[in-house]
Parts: C-alpha cells; sequence; structure tokens
C-alpha cells in the first residue's frame, strides 16, 4: 500500500510538471530549432532496472518449525541424575559422614588409630560420598550437539538470504550527448542510479510470509543456543553422527522429534535458496525521449541564463534532417502497438497499405516533379549561335 501511495505522489508530481510546459513554450524558435540539433545529434541512452527474484525452499523451514516446540521443551526439562562421588579421605579433609561411611569404617579396621574407653572410635581415614545432580547424560548431549549444529544450519542460510535483500531494487538511466549549435559543441552526460532500500520482510509480498518464518526459526533456535542448558552443557563432550537410540530417544515422543531434526540436516545437501538476478532494459518511449531532450534544453539554458556573454546564435538556419534507423522505427512502432487495441493480422495488414499508399504517394511526387522540371527545361530561351565566316 505504501508503495502505491508513493507511486501516485510521483505521478501527480510529474503531471504538474509536465503542465508547466505550456504549449506556447514548443512554439518558441529557439525551442524548435535547439530540439532541432537535439534530435539530430549524437545521442546514446541506456535504461534499465534490476532486481533480486529469491526463491527458497519451504521444505526446511517446515521441517524445523516441526522440531522446534519437542526441542524447546526438552532444553526446558532436560534429563539428570544423582551422581555419586565416593572417596576414602583424611579424616580432617572429611565433610559427609554418612551409615554407609561408618559400614565402611567397620570392614576396614587399618583405618581406624584407637578406640577409646568409653567406646569412642578415633580413624585416620574414612569413606567421603558426594552427591549432586548431573546433566552428564547422552540425551542431554545429544540435545547440545544438535542445538550447535542447528544454529549453524539456519545462520548461514539467515545470513546469505537476509543479505541479499538489501539494495535489490534499482533503476539506471545513463546518457551521452553531443550536439553541434553551429557556433559551440555541446557535450551532455547524465547518470542517474536509485537504489530503493528496502526492509527484510517487505522486499518481495510473495515473499514476505517466508522470509518472516525464517527470521522467527533463526530467532528462537539462537534463543535456545545461549539458554542456561547450552551454558551448563559446554562441559561435556559432543555426540558424534549416527546417534545411538537410547529407551529415552526410541521412545519419548520430544526426544524422537529432535532425532528426527537430527537425520533430516545430516541428510539435506541443498542450498534451500536460489537467488536469480533479473535484470530489463525497457525501450525508451518517444514520450520518455522528449522528457529527456526537455531536460537537457533546461540544463543548457539554465547554464547559459548565468554566463555573462553568450554566443550569438540563428533559429532561422535550415532544420537538420533526423537519421531514420531501426531503433527510431521500433519506437515508433511500439507507441503504436501500445495505444491501439487491435489485432496482430488486423494491424499488420493496416500498416503495409499505409506504407504502400505512403511509397505510391512518394512516387508520384517524384514524377511530377521529373515532369515539372523537364517542362521548365523545355520553355527556357535557347541562345542564338553565331557562326563564323570567312572573309
Amino acid at each position: 500500500m505504501a508503495f502505491e501511495d508513493s507511486r501516485d505522489d510521483i505521478e501527480h508530481v510529474y503531471d504538474k510538471m509536465i503542465d508547466n510546459l505550456s504549449p506556447e513554450l514548443q512554439k518558441e524558435r529557439y525551442y524548435q530549432y535547439f530540439y532541432n540539433l537535439l534530435e539530430t545529434g549524437n545521442n546514446y541512452c541506456t535504461f534499465s532496472s534490476s532486481r533480486l527474484v529469491k526463491n527458497i525452499d519451504e521444505e526446511w523451514v517446515n521441517a524445523l518449525e516441526e522440531a522446534i516446540p519437542h526441542l524447546q521443551h526438552v532444553v526446558m526439562n532436560p534429563r539428570k541424575f544423582i551422581e555419586e562421588d565416593r572417596q576414602v579421605v583424611n579424616i580432617a579433609m572429611a565433610r559427609n559422614i554418612s551409615p554407609e561411611s561408618i559400614q565402611h569404617l567397620l570392614a576396614h579396621s587399618n583405618m581406624i588409630d584407637k578406640v577409646n574407653e568409653d567406646g569412642t572410635v578415633i580413624p585416620n581415614r574414612i569413606l567421603n560420598i558426594y552427591k549432586e545432580e548431573s546433566f552428564n547424560t547422552y540425551e542431554n548431549r545429544f540435545i547440545s550437539t544438535l542445538l550447535g549444529e542447528l544454529q549453524h544450519f539456519i545462520n548461514k542460510r539467515f545470513n546469505v538470504i537476509f543479505d541479499s535483500s538489501k539494495d535489490e531494487r534499482g533503476t539506471f538511466f545513463n546518457m551521452e550527448s553531443s550536439i553541434d549549435n553551429y557556433t559551440e559543441t555541446i557535450d551532455y552526460k547524465l547518470e542517474i542510479k536509485i537504489r530503493e532500500k528496502q526492509t527484510d520482510m517487505d522486499n518481495e509480498e510473495e515473499n514476505s510470509s517466508i522470509f518472516t518464518r525464517i527470521a522467527k526459526l533463526h530467532r528462537q533456535i539462537n534463543d535456545l543456543a545461549s539458554s542456561g542448558f547450552m551454558v551448563t552443557m559446554r562441559q561435556y563432550p559432543l555426540v558424534r553422527h549416527p546417534i545411538v537410540k537410547t529407551n529415552a530417544i526410541g521412545k519419548n515422543l520430544h526426544y524422537k522429534a529432535c532425532h528426527k531434526l537430527w537425520n533430516y540436516i545430516h541428510a539435506y545437501d541443498r542450498v534451500g535458496y536460489k537467488v536469480d538476478f533479473v535484470k530489463q532494459e525497457p525501450t525508451i518511449s518517444r514520450s520518455f525521449e522528449r522528457d529527456i531532450y526537455n531536460s537537457f534544453l533546461w540544463d543548457y539554458i539554465m547554464l547559459r541564463n548565468y554566463m555573462e556573454q553568450t554566443d550569438d546564435w540563428n533559429p532561422d538556419r535550415p532544420k537538420r534532417k533526423k537519421e531514420v534507423n531501426v531503433k527510431y522505427i521500433r519506437q515508433v512502432l511500439d507507441e503504436i502497438i501500445d495505444g491501439m487495441d487491435m489485432s496482430d493480422a488486423n494491424l499488420r495488414k493496416l500498416i503495409l497499405n499505409e506504407l504502400s499508399d505512403l511509397q505510391l504517394r512518394k512516387r508520384a511526387e517524384k514524377m511530377t516533379m521529373e515532369v515539372a522540371e523537364r517542362k521548365a527545361g523545355r520553355s527556357l530561351p535557347r541562345k542564338k549561335s553565331r557562326r563564323r565566316t570567312e572573309k
């Protein structure tokens, strides 16, 4: 909608600028004189527009979207177990004396220094048992490895796809002209490059939905990769492909979905997107050519107006003939075809008939001129020749 509004504003301003070129201006002698010089001068114009068209494979996007809820559940509810560390330590370093420590001491009397009369036992060493929760399970190491590879998978595609979205539309115009103004030569160069910077989400309407989905996946996966679970799992080793199918991975709904995603990204060997560069070179129509020449004329007149001294000019000099080439004929035909609602067969017939009539008319005019010239030649008075007589 915003693009359409902007387009309407441009057309409105353009129409106002064209209206300011009053018909009276085109009747000015100098305007006609200079316009004729432009039409018959050496002009070179290029006009092109280009854009990047992105085709994204939705298969991998669907696969990631399907697995993300299960992956989030596993990260928020990781598997853990009680890890027990049993060590025989010096009695001074003992921190946790349990009934099992006493049983171990009774079975190892060599660790007893003495027994007091009141029955107090003085050991020199004792079994110390440390118990703590641990996340060092194969399932957790599998999930942490999956998240690392998934982050690389999505970041690589995200960066390329969204970097390609910038500066993707462009309009380029270049003009080089050289004209002979009888008293001076004028070299004119104009180059315009218009690049439409677009946001990542709205650069192509047909792809805006897939861009939004990829951006969401990118955010979700990177959030999971920087979670507290991943910080904890950094101290444990990664797992390798293929994955060992433990009871949890083979039967638990969430781990099964993660295992499916693991196999998918390891088997997916495609890029997942395609970027095509589309370039168009529209034909410069007669109306566009007219606007270009008017711009040239305006720049020249503006510059001349600020010069203290100007060369003499004579707009009554005979007009130069414009060279008619294939490009000019093609421009004229393009304008005819665009402005007529007629079938190709009828249009072809009409053009051929008009061309034949013009050729016959030209021949008739030529014959008439030749006849008139012959008559004019016969009507001229003949000079009397003098004969020289010998005496």
